[in-house]
């Protein structure tokens, strides 16, 4: 390091140092002033560490509330960025959205009501005879609406308990009293409509009489008339003790030894629909028959569950008398 030392003209020194420095450091300059040294630089000093407290040199600084110098800005701060400018075709207007008005939901009473009315009209038919069967389904589903009211009422979701009780007990007095009057009705049925078989499966010669097993008696007699007729009598006596249903009645004749081709009826007046007890009933048939037929047998189903009995007619007289 070189020093120059020069004589003020007043008296005073002043000292002037210059140190040994690159092209890239400041000068030290030193002040003059009675004589004392002001400042001195020294040659391959360290600069100076940096203060925590000052803002780094691109911070970003706010104005103080108070007036004074700025501040710089919280950590993450982000300095706002001008809105963009309207569009092409100016500001989006404001569109209110679509609100619809819904109403707050009601309790869910519904299935309540369901099971007091099933459970009602279902205990009324089960104890019908005839729509007892329907009143067990709709037992059923008294019990199953009632159940299902009963634990939206435990979930706070409505509120008739007693109607769901009162379609559970209904439902099922209406299932248990229905399931058994429908077997009654099967019973019935089945006794009523029971088909009713003749003493004899065997064909008898016209004139006899063939009794049912339920007291029915029917006779068949066959005789030729002019106009190449065969004229047939059904006589049926009721001795059932009861009404005897003979809706659906039927009467045929075929000549013996063919393929069972019936004979054409040319007239008849059938029998009644119901026959009271001990009364008797004739019903007349013709039918139309060929020259040389020799032999007819005839079936009789007098009607309702009653099934077929048979006679034979000998028209030539040369059979004396067969068993079919």
């Amino acid at each position: 390091m070189d020093t120059d030392r020069r004589d003020d003209a007043a008296g005073g020194g002043a000292v002037r140092v210059e140190a040994a420095r690159g092209p890239e450091e400041p000068e030290a300059v030193t002040a003059a002033g009675s004589g004392e040294a002001v400042g001195v630089a020294e040659a391959g000093r360290a600069p100076a560490a940096a203060d925590p407290a000052a803002p780094a040199p691109d911070a970003a600084l706010l104005p103080a509330p108070d007036g004074g110098p700025p501040v710089p800005a919280a950590p993450g701060w982000l300095r706002p960025q001008p809105a963009p400018g309207p569009g092409p075709y100016g500001p989006k207007p404001y569109l209110p959205g679509p609100y619809v008005w819904v109403p707050p939901a009601g309790p869910a009473n519904g299935a309540g009501i369901a099971a007091l009315t099933l459970g009602i009209i279902g205990a009324t038919l089960a104890f019908t005879l005839l729509l007892s069967p329907l009143a067990v389904v709709l037992g059923g589903l008294a019990v199953g609406f009632g159940v299902t009211a009963v634990r939206r009422v435990r979930r706070g979701e409505a509120r008739n308990r007693a109607s769901g009780l009162w379609g559970i007990w209904l439902g099922g007095v209406a299932a248990v009293v229905g399931v058994g009057m429908s077997i009654l009705l099967v019973v019935l049925a089945m006794d009523y409509f029971a088909p009713v078989s003749p003493e004899t499966d065997s064909a008898v010669e016209a004139g006899e009489t063939i009794a049912y097993d339920d007291g029915l008696e029917v006779t068949l007699d066959a005789r030729p008339v002019p106009g190449g007729l065969l004229e047939v009598h059904v006589r049926v006596e009721n001795g059932t003790g009861a009404d005897a249903a003979l809706a659906n009645g039927e009467v045929n004749a075929y000549e013996v030894g063919t393929n069972g081709e019936y004979l054409e009826q040319e007239s008849g007046d059938g029998l009644p629909l119901i026959l009271s007890a001990d009364r008797v009933a004739i019903a007349t048939y013709r039918f139309e028959t060929e020259e040389g037929l020799s032999e007819v047998e005839f079936e009789v189903a007098p009607g309702g569950q009653y099934e077929y009995a048979y006679w034979w007619k000998d028209l030539d007289g040369r059979t004396d008398g067969r068993t079919a």
